[in-house]
């Protein structure tokens, strides 16, 4: 029996030392070490814990100032290794570090292998311009200037070499390696990897593709930011989850596995006629998201092409995501035409901005061939900064435009209020009738919600529409937390079931 309050002890205290380590292993190695110091009965239970996981939180050059740290980061995480129990493994290794001390560093990749790691994740920062992302649809928040697909050439190969102990670990079941220069040695033994994620990887010699049909054993593999990839044949026979984000210079990728069940790509639009992305079977797949970087202003149906192709392949998918624009159901029509064959499909999340009416109006045109819709996730965007003053003038004479054109619409209902700013719905709305929201959506999630005018317009068409709903969860942006229980009280009137819970949070 636990030992009572009263008589000096406490339930926690009382559970044997496996489910005390077990409940350290889910801290940050610095904060389970601190545990030693609550009372004798913790003395040396984080010495059983086996998990190394510390981040360093330095932001400028590494041996300069140590952002008010009284202990050196380095020692910090040998004293962590070192601190364990002779008898205790370690199972999982997870250390994000700045500028990297290259000897120390392999000691603990090379103690960490030698001790059974199962779960390997070494993320490594520098204090350069190697560190700029990689996708070229985004600009420098300084210079204007956009950035590359690739490493430039004064950065390329300088990140830390991995260590040959890394793939010859036959214990490791996930591995995460962010920064680093890819460099195998001449076998590569983790027949029981289960997980690979590679991000930003330098690859001069060309051997990702080796790596990853070195591990037959894959189930999710992700690479990110990864810019030697270009035509890619993924080979794992197990893989039920493939996630590719922003290889820009990707042409080809061949996922031969019969077991996928997920997709993720986040990229440009492809070539109208290139490969994208090839898939041995097409009916296993569940679940597709797809975001595209790029602005698809000026873009028509054949240059949207590949990526519908393959969304309207995937006959038996379940779950959707879009993330579009510059609006978030951008080109309605033709992804409408592309969800009418998704007889299976029940969640469909969209993420994007709303910048006229007439994207919400698209949105609703998007779900009126989602029949058999149950779960509907909304991600509104705030609108883009402008540029410059001249273009921030010209962006609020446009504001008050959409305003104007807003209120002389005559609505079949009545107008709204958001800020003391009324708005009305346009009759175009009003009239649209989706059959998935009167009978089968029974969930609807708002993101990042900020009160603005048309994302109310968009969450009252929703909840007038609804009259299946059992909830709507909504999420407040920082900035209307403080008027929760306003918006809150505005939401609840919308309601056509005045069953629907309404939660913001």
């Amino acid at each position: 029996m636990a030992t009572s309050h009263r008589n000096g002890g406490d339930r926690l205290s009382a559970l044997p030392d496996k489910a005390l380590e077990r409940v350290l292993s889910h801290l940050m190695s610095d904060e389970a070490v601190r545990t030693s110091g609550l009372a004798r009965r913790w003395h040396h239970v984080y010495e059983g814990v086996p998990v190394v996981h510390l981040v360093d939180t330095k932001s400028g050059e590494r041996h300069g100032g140590g952002g008010g740290r009284k202990v050196c980061f380095d020692h910090q995480v040998t004293s962590t290794i070192v601190g364990k129990a002779a008898e205790t493994p370690i199972r999982t290794f997870r250390v994000t570090v700045l500028h990297p001390p290259y000897d120390l560093l392999d000691q603990w990749i090379a103690t960490a292998v030698k001790s059974g790691v199962e779960d390997l994740d070494v993320k490594l920062r520098y204090w350069d311009e190697a560190m700029n992302t990689l996708c070229p649809f985004l600009r420098c928040p300084y210079s204007g200037d956009k950035h590359s697909a690739d490493f430039d050439e004064h950065s390329r190969g300088r990140f830390t070499t991995t260590h040959p102990h890394i793939f010859r670990c036959p214990t490791l079941r996930r591995l995460r390696l962010a920064n680093w220069t890819l460099d195998l040695p001449g076998s590569v033994d983790m027949a029981l990897l289960d997980t690979l994620c590679l991000a930003r990887i330098m690859d001069p010699y060309g051997e990702l593709q080796q790596l990853i049909s070195a591990c037959p054993l894959i189930t999710k593999l992700t690479l990110e930011e990864c810019p030697t990839i270009k035509e890619i044949a993924v080979t794992p026979a197990r893989l039920r989850s493939f996630t590719m984000i922003c290889c820009h210079n990707a042409t080809s990728v061949d996922l031969r596995s019969t077991c996928l069940q997920s997709l993720h790509y986040k990229g440009g639009l492809p070539a109208r006629d290139a490969p994208f992305i090839a898939v041995a079977d097409y009916e296993g797949i569940m679940a597709v998201k797809i975001e595209i970087c790029g602005k698809l202003n000026g873009t028509d149906r054949d240059d949207l092409a590949p990526v519908t192709r393959l969304i309207g392949q995937c006959t038996k998918l379940a779950y959707l995501h879009l993330s579009l624009r510059p609006s978030m159901a951008y080109n309605s029509s033709l992804f409408a035409s592309v969800l009418r064959g998704l007889h299976s499909l029940t969640h469909l999340s969209l993420q994007g901005c709303l910048p006229t009416e007439d994207a919400v109006r698209s949105v609703s045109a998007l779900l009126v061939d989602a029949k058999n819709l149950k779960v509907l996730s909304l991600f509104p965007l705030g609108p883009e900064p402008p540029k410059n003053k001249s273009m921030r003038m010209y962006r609020d004479q446009d504001d008050d435009d959409d305003d104007k054109s807003d209120s002389d619409s005559e609505p079949e209902e009545g107008p709204a209020v958001s800020n003391g700013v009324q708005y009305r719905m346009p009759k175009t709305l009003w009239k649209t009738h989706v059959r998935c929201l009167a009978y089968r959506v029974r969930r609807i999630n708002i993101g990042n919600f900020e009160g603005r005018p048309l994302e109310k317009m968009l969450a009252r068409f929703l909840l007038s529409r609804a009259g299946a709903l059992e909830e709507l969860s909504v999420t407040l942006a920082a900035e209307v937390h403080p008027h929760k229980d306003e918006i809150t009280k505005e939401l609840i009137s919308w309601r056509q079931n005045r069953r629907t819970r309404v939660i913001c949070k």
